[in-house]
């Protein structure tokens, strides 16, 4: 709800009056559509429909005769300003007061929104961490703790363990998603899992706890229920068949950001197994829609979201240490607790292999990256549309970009082939150490997608945060978002 300047002085009273549409009557009330009951909660759901202005207009709304609260929303035929951000959270071992908590960037967000207001925020993952579900249990931890492989793959998915994560997801959320400035900023701008091997993730206990973890997700992220479909939101791209472990359908997202831009959120999480993201029925469902959608001369931009960088430097030398059977011996002491995190509770596995397999640019994913890639090339051409990849994860600032080589003397705006990938992370998370930064630098080259592409780093840090000369000017490892 706007406000007048009430210092009854002339020199300090806008030309053009903010109004009080409540005061004037110019207001309506929505009723709430139940999505779910359960543990002594209902979840709500307030569907908005607004018509738009000719310019940016802010609209105010109140819960329950509770206080005024506002977003805002982008004038007719205007593109929406972005606000986009990932890993959202602490990991266990970070200690949060040296950050001053998870505060301080969304401070400068919500200051940011005063003076140029964001239409829409996206998340890119890691909105939630939920790896205190190790620390804060006590029969999902003692599974965890079970050292004999045989017992572990054959437990049971109890109900009291099944009691207790559901408690922990729905605690969890509740406090995330209320507290502080992320909080806030929930209220005022509209808004791991897969990577372990098939008999560790085929576990009745592993799929037991995805099911619980996706409902929530759907519940406080998508402010939805499994059982929504297109016909309910037209803005959902279903996969063409449940995941092998979540057994769910995958669920991306294609809408407009304006009449301009379009947004495909591509669901990098439901189906995944170790060696594919997506299914190929579910990519063809998926550039289907694009394709339908996209009106070539008047969509002139395409916004991919996906969860992790697919342009990166690439880590295959530390891929290839980390599964040679060098590493056994020092698995089995990991094992033991002697090397601390070294290992992953889940499996034994070193625990970093796992963050390096969800990568796009993993051995693994290789082949249905490159495609990827390519299909995005072709979708580009024939609707003549800019296309822009957005990921997070990595804890680093960056921008990778794709382009036509350079010996075909192809101008960049008229290049189909040159796609941006905006890396944003981490909002709240620690930043790795600069000496990380360094040595993704050192694996930065240019590299050959296939005979027409190359792919490399943008140089463009060149100060740090304290203004200070940098050398690694391709990734910055403090933390960051990105307004768009």
């Amino acid at each position: 709800m706007a406000q007048e300047d009430q210092s009854g002085n002339p020199h300090n009273r806008p030309r053009i009056r903010a109004r009080d549409g409540e005061k004037a009557g110019k207001y309506r009330e929505v009723k709430a559509v139940r999505l779910h009951r359960e543990r002594g909660v209902t979840f709500w759901r307030f569907n908005l429909e607004i018509e738009l202005g000719l310019r940016q207009a802010r609209v105010a709304y109140r819960i329950n005769r509770g206080p005024a609260i506002g977003f805002w929303v982008p004038g007719r035929g205007q593109s929406m300003n972005i606000m986009f951000h990932s890993c959202n959270g602490f990991s266990l071992s970070v200690n949060s007061n040296e950050f001053t908590g998870p505060d301080p960037l969304w401070r400068d967000v919500l200051n940011k929104h005063l003076s140029r207001p964001f239409h829409v925020m996206l998340g890119g993952g890691d909105q939630i961490y939920n790896d205190a579900a190790m620390r804060d249990t006590t029969y999902f931890k003692e599974w965890l703790q079970t050292k004999n492989p045989e017992h572990k793959h054959r437990a049971d998915f109890t109900e009291e363990m099944q009691d207790e994560l559901e408690s922990f997801y729905l605690d969890r959320y509740s406090m995330w998603f209320s507290q502080g400035l992320f909080g806030m900023a929930n209220s005022q701008i509209p808004m791991g899992y897969g990577s372990y091997p098939h008999h560790f993730m085929s576990t009745r206990v592993f799929t037991g706890l995805g099911a619980v973890a996706f409902k929530y997700y759907m519940l406080f992220q998508h402010q939805s229920v499994v059982s929504e479909t297109q016909r309910d939101e037209p803005s959902w791209v279903l996969g063409a068949s449940p995941g092998p472990y979540i057994n769910e359908l995958s669920r991306s997202v294609f809408m407009f950001l304006g009449r301009k831009v379009a947004l495909l959120g591509l669901d990098c999480r439901t189906e995944r197994m170790r060696d594919e993201v997506l299914s190929q029925q579910s990519y063809d469902i998926v550039f289907d829609r694009c394709r339908s959608q996209i009106i070539k001369g008047e969509t002139k931009h395409l916004i991919v979201l996906l969860g992790v960088p697919i342009a990166y430097p690439r880590l295959n030398f530390l891929e290839n240490i980390l599964t040679s059977r060098v590493m056994d011996p020092i698995k089995a002491i990991g094992r033991t607790g002697l090397l601390g995190g070294f290992v992953n509770k889940f499996d034994g596995g070193v625990e970093i292999l796992d963050d390096l397999d969800d990568h796009w640019t993993a051995k693994h994913h290789k082949p249905e990256r490159n495609w990827f890639i390519q299909e995005l090339q072709e979708l580009a051409a024939s609707k003549s549309v800019r296309i822009t990849i957005l990921g997070g994860d990595v804890h680093l600032g960056a921008v990778g970009q794709f382009y036509t080589k350079k010996k075909l003397g192809v101008a960049k705006d008229r290049d189909h082939r040159y796609m941006p990938n905006v890396v944003s992370s981490a909002i709240v998370n620690t930043p790795p150490p600069n000496i990380m930064g360094d040595v993704l630098n050192k694996r930065n080259k240019v590299h050959h997608l296939d005979a027409e592409t190359d792919e490399d780093m943008i140089p463009m840090f060149e100060q740090d945060v304290n203004g200070k000369a940098r050398n690694n000017l391709h990734l910055l490892p403090r933390r960051n978002y990105c307004s768009i």
